[in-house]
């Protein structure tokens, strides 16, 4: 019935050419980020929390069991990857 899958889990995440790892994706995704600046008048670099720019898209899980998978729907993926200037719709709708 369906030629393309609209959920794809971490394989499938994989597959499309993710090249970072589970740790790093979970970054990406994270509401908030930590950056570091350098601050006049003081000789060590302070840390403080920035809400995130540019988040990959939230995965969910398909059940309530904390050891679900984690999945995340492929529409919200082609359209991150297209954001960053990799023309992968079209090759993901060519036959």
């Amino acid at each position: 019935m369906f030629d393309r899958p609209i959920i794809v889990d971490w394989r499938g995440l994989k597959r499309m050419g993710w090249p970072y790892s589970r740790a790093q994706t979970w970054r990406l995704m994270a509401d908030a980020i930590t950056v570091t600046e350098k601050v006049n008048g003081r000789k060590t670099r302070v840390a403080r929390r920035i809400p995130n720019p540019d988040p990959f898209p939230r995965c969910f899980k398909l059940t309530s069991h904390h050891n679900g998978h984690p999945v995340w729907r492929v529409s919200e993926l082609l359209a991150y990857f297209e954001a960053h200037g990799l023309k992968v719709t079209e090759d993901w709708n060519a036959a």
